[in-house]
């Protein structure tokens, strides 16, 4: 069944969609070097790329990594309560059993005589 695999399926999608969802909000990319001359010839000097120091522009991560976490705890309740279900379906039968053998009296022994 796929009880036994539930949560290592669960992480797989929620690994899944976290990669997913990075890869479509990566906006820098893989940035060329600047034309017009050979990186590694002397006086040559790269400008480093200016990084966005705005708290705003990684709100997009944010709002992902929340969204992953929220239906990965979703998932967690709906199995959680799934199994207790079950279990509890379980509980019930094993005490209509019990009921019954207590019912017709204990199985094998003999009304003794006194």
């Amino acid at each position: 069944m796929l009880r036994s695999s539930s949560p290592a399926l669960l992480v797989g999608v929620a690994v899944t969609l976290a990669l997913a969802v990075g890869l479509l909000l990566d906006t820098n990319g893989v940035h060329a070097l600047p034309t017009g001359g050979d990186p590694d010839a002397p006086g040559q000097q790269i400008a480093p790329q200016e990084e966005e120091k705005e708290p705003e522009a990684n709100l997009p991560f944010l709002f992902a990594v929340f969204i992953i976490t929220w239906a990965a705890f979703f998932a967690y309740l709906f199995f959680t309560a799934r199994r207790q279900r079950e279990m509890q379906r379980e509980i019930e039968a094993l005490k209509a059993v019990l009921s019954e053998r207590e019912a017709n009296g204990p199985a094998g022994s003999g009304a003794r005589e006194e």
